[in-house]
């Protein structure tokens, strides 16, 4: 028996999923995309060097259930970036959706975001849409973003309620990926967000503030385990955007500080280690002064802290 009615004919939308290690979820993502009311053109499967085979045995389970065109290709693992590059390049439709494993797509979500796009002119690189987030204790969030027609402030991508700097968000024409070259392959933390800005210096979006798809938020993710990861995953994306003036010098200090300051709470919340957060504290506040009453009380308990240092 089929997922619901296939009506492929229109359909110009190459979906793109990425795994790694997570193919239980391929068993929400994928109902998710046959059960489209527009489907797409194919949904392609892209397994990044997973240590089993669990992935494949899933995507083959699911090939009589629909007679949208399905390929799985599991490659070497290279990250996520690596991964999105091949499903690029495989790709046939003249849009690209992505979303990770653990994503749901809304029933109409392909075609909402198909028709305006279709509509606009080649200058519009994409269109985004908002999301519902939900965390393992099953707290619904719905994050808003900012309508944009036209070109983009790129200080305000990455920022809530503004511009997603998450690729999940972005129904993206192929020829424009192409044209860019796709993804970073060098970044490992933030590589959607590099890729967006490139997008962003050349072309034009169009941004509406309806629902998409739902994300779920993982606790088990490698990034919330350890702090430094995340850490030095986005001070390597912020040297990226500095050398390649991705965004304007006074935004890359800004979010510098503001990396730092977030390791900063990671430290002292999960692990409670004033010593190792001081000297980040100190850096965080040489880039840019304290702004709010806040930040003065945490560089003033960071000062007393070093100063009982020196006594012992």
């Amino acid at each position: 028996m089929m997922l619901g009615v296939e009506l492929i004919s229109n359909s110009k939308t190459s979906v793109v999923i990425t795994t790694f290690n997570d193919a239980e979820f391929l068993e929400r993502s994928i109902p998710s995309v046959i059960k489209q009311s527009l489907k797409p053109k194919e949904i392609i499967i892209i397994d990044d060097g997973s240590n089993n085979d669990n992935a494949e045995k899933i995507v083959n389970s699911f090939r009589s259930h629909t007679k949208i065109p399905i390929v799985f290709n599991k490659k070497k693992n290279g990250g996520p970036s690596s991964a999105r590059n091949v499903g690029i390049k495989l790709a046939k439709g003249e849009f690209i959706l992505f979303i990770d494993a653990d994503d749901e797509l809304l029933k109409d979500s392909i075609e909402w975001r198909q028709e305006i796009l279709s509509s606009l002119d080649q200058n519009y690189a994409c269109i985004y849409c908002s999301k519902i987030r939900i965390t393992e204790n099953n707290k619904k969030t719905k994050e808003k973003v900012l309508e944009t027609d036209g070109e983009v402030n790129v200080c305000l991508v990455g920022r809530d309620n503004a511009i997603p700097g998450q690729i999940t968000h972005y129904l993206f024409r192929r020829d424009i990926l192409v044209k860019t070259k796709g993804y970073n392959e060098s970044l490992k933390f933030n590589e959607d967000f590099e890729l967006i800005l490139r997008i962003a210096k050349k072309w034009i979006f169009k941004g509406v503030n309806k629902v998409g798809f739902i994300q779920y938020i993982r606790e088990d993710s490698w990034s919330r385990l350890d702090p430094y990861i995340s850490y030095y995953g986005v001070g390597k994306f912020l040297e990226v955007a500095a050398s390649k003036k991705l965004l304007p010098l006074v935004e890359i200090k800004q979010r510098n500080k503001e990396n730092k300051l977030s390791l900063v709470k990671k430290l002292l919340s999960q692990r409670n280690k004033w010593n190792e957060a001081i000297p980040f504290i100190d850096e965080a506040f040489d880039i840019i002064k304290p702004q709010n009453i806040k930040e003065l009380m945490l560089l003033f308990f960071n000062k007393i802290l070093k100063k009982l240092q020196y006594l012992k």
